[in-house]
C-alpha cells in the first residue's frame, strides 16, 4: 500500500527538542490554514507526482506554509500557484524530468565559447532556492556553476506565464572573474542576460504570456535582503531590460522567441561578435528546446525499481473525510467525530472563514 503522506512527513530527520518544535509549528499553521492544508495534503496523496517528489523531498510539504516566490502571496495563494505549476509540468509531460531533477542537476544542453570551453545548461528542482521556485536553470562550465536562475510555471486566471524568484551569481572570491571570464567566453553574452532570454524563450515555447519578475520589496528571502544578505538590485536589473512594474509591486516582460539582432543598427567593426552573441544564445535555446521535448514520462527509466512516481489506486479513509470536507460550506458542518485527518491531529470543530487564507 502506497505510503500516506500526513503533515508530520519527513521529521524523523529531526529529533529532540528541535522535532517538538517543527511539530507545533506545523499544527499550528495547519490550523490557521485548514482549507489550504486539506487541500495541499489531499493533491500530494492523490497526485502520482505530488507524491513522489514529496517522498524525495520532504521539505515541499511546508511551502505552502512559508514565503514563497513572492511574499505578497498568502497561504491560499501559494497553494494555488504550486497545483498550477505542477498541472502545468504534467500536461507537458515533464514529470519524469522533476523527479530526476530532485535528485541531481540534469543537464540539457552545451555550447561551446570561442575559447574552446564547452558551456553547460542544467535544470535541478527545488533545494537549494527552494523558496524561489520549483525549478533552477543553471548556467556552468565543469565544474564550476556561473548562474543560477529559479522559476515556477505562474497561473492568472486561465493564462499561464513564467514567474523568476531569484537570479544569483557564483558565490565565493573568484565570482566576478567567473562572470567575467564567461561574458568573454560567451561573445559578450552576460550570463544574466542569457538565462532571462531562454527563460523568455521557453516560456513562449510553451504558451506562456508574461514573464513575471520578482521585485527588491517581494522577495521570498526578504528577511535576508533587509539584512543586506542579497547584493543583487533585482529592480535595477529588471528596469534595464526594459520591464514594467506591475500593480503588485513586481515587474513583467513579454515572453518573446529569440529574434537576431537587426545588424544594420550596430558598428560594422562589432556586426561579428553580435551575431556570435545571438547564435551562442539560439544554440542554448535549441538544445533546451530538444531536450524538453524528449524527457521520459514518470516511470520510465527515471528512478529504475524504487516505485516512486506510481499512482496510488488504494482508498485510504482519509479521502471521503478530505473531499467532504474541501468547501466548508456551512459553519455547522463537522467531520465525523474521532476521524483524523492527514494533518496529524483531529479536528472537531468547523473552520472559521477568517481562518481559511
Amino acid at each position: 500500500m502506497t505510503q500516506m503522506i500526513t503533515l508530520h512527513f519527513g521529521l524523523n530527520e529531526t529529533s529532540g527538542l528541535a522535532q517538538w518544535r517543527e511539530i507545533i509549528k506545523l499544527q499550528l499553521r495547519a490550523f490557521l490554514n485548514r482549507k489550504a492544508s486539506y487541500r495541499w495534503l489531499h493533491w500530494l496523496n492523490a497526485d502520482p507526482l505530488g507524491h513522489a517528489l514529496v517522498k524525495l523531498n520532504p521539505r515541499l510539504l511546508v511551502k505552502i506554509y512559508r514565503p514563497y516566490l513572492s511574499n505578497r502571496l498568502s497561504c491560499r495563494q501559494r497553494l494555488a500557484v504550486l497545483q498550477a505549476h505542477y498541472r502545468f509540468i504534467a500536461r507537458q509531460g515533464w514529470g519524469g524530468l522533476m523527479l530526476r531533477a530532485s535528485q541531481a542537476p540534469v543537464l540539457l544542453g552545451q555550447v561551446e565559447g570561442k575559447s574552446g570551453l564547452r558551456y553547460g545548461i542544467e535544470i535541478t528542482a527545488n533545494a537549494p532556492l527552494e523558496r524561489e521556485g520549483e525549478l533552477v536553470l543553471r548556467l556552468v562550465q565543469g565544474s564550476d556553476l556561473i548562474y543560477s536562475s529559479a522559476f515556477t510555471f505562474f497561473g492568472e486566471g486561465a493564462q499561464m506565464n513564467l514567474a523568476i524568484g531569484c537570479m544569483q551569481g557564483p558565490q565565493g572570491k573568484a565570482a566576478l572573474d567567473l562572470i567575467r571570464a564567461a561574458t568573454r567566453d560567451l561573445h559578450g553574452l552576460r550570463p544574466v542576460n542569457l538565462m532571462v532570454r531562454l527563460l523568455s524563450d521557453l516560456g513562449h515555447a510553451h504558451g506562456c504570456r508574461k514573464l513575471l519578475l520578482v521585485s527588491n520589496a517581494n522577495l521570498a528571502n526578504h528577511r535576508a535582503a533587509c539584512k543586506g544578505k542579497i547584493f543583487a538590485d533585482y529592480d535595477a536589473l529588471w528596469r534595464e531590460m526594459g520591464a514594467q512594474t506591475r500593480a503588485d509591486g513586481d515587474y513583467q516582460l513579454d515572453c518573446e522567441v529569440l529574434t537576431p539582432p537587426d545588424l544594420s543598427r550596430i558598428a560594422s567593426k562589432k556586426r561579428s561578435e553580435a551575431r556570435k552573441r545571438f547564435d551562442t544564445l539560439r544554440a542554448l535555446a535549441d538544445s533546451l528546446a530538444g531536450a524538453l521535448a524528449h524527457v521520459l514520462p514518470i516511470g520510465v527509466g527515471c528512478l529504475g525499481s524504487t516505485g516512486i512516481g506510481e499512482p496510488s489506486t488504494t482508498p485510504t479513509p482519509f479521502q471521503p473525510f478530505l473531499a467532504a470536507n474541501l468547501t466548508f460550506a456551512s459553519a455547522s458542518e463537522k467531520p465525523p467525530m474521532g476521524l483524523h485527518s492527514p494533518l496529524g491531529t483531529s479536528f472537531h470543530s468547523p473552520a472559521s472563514p477568517s481562518s481559511l487564507d
